[in-house]
This record gives C-alpha cells, sequence and structure tokens, in this order.
C-alpha cells in the first residue's frame, strides 16, 4: 500500500496510508454491511439455500423453513 498526500486539521501537508480510522471506519463498515444484506434480501429462497453452507445454522433454518 503506498502513501498518499493528506492535509490535516491545522493545514499542513502530510503522507499517509489511505484507510479510515475509529469511528469512520465503523460507519463505513455499517454502510458496506447494509448494501450487502440489501443484496441478499433480493435473493430466493432456493438461491439463498443454495448459497448457505450445507450443515450450517443458516442452512438448517432455511430448509427448516422451506418444508
Amino acid at each position: 500500500m503506498s502513501k498518499v498526500e493528506w492535509t490535516n486539521k491545522k493545514g499542513k501537508k502530510v503522507m499517509r496510508y489511505p484507510v479510515l480510522y475509529g469511528k469512520s471506519r465503523k460507519q463505513e463498515k455499517r454502510d458496506e454491511a447494509q448494501a450487502r444484506q440489501a443484496e441478499h434480501d433480493k435473493l430466493t429462497l432456493e438461491q439463498k439455500i443454495a448459497n448457505a453452507v450445507p450443515g450450517s445454522k443458516e442452512h438448517k433454518r432455511l430448509t427448516k423453513g422451506k418444508a
């Protein structure tokens, strides 16, 4: 990973890695999770069962709901 030029709060140009830390990183992860969940919600029950690992809790729950 390469460093990028960044301007800090005081207006000074500094070099740092292009990643987020703290609250902004948590918010980014939350947004990504919501997008992933929205895509998962669009799937049909059969597609969800096909994607689930056989023997997992999710697979058992989905197949139990289907019967």
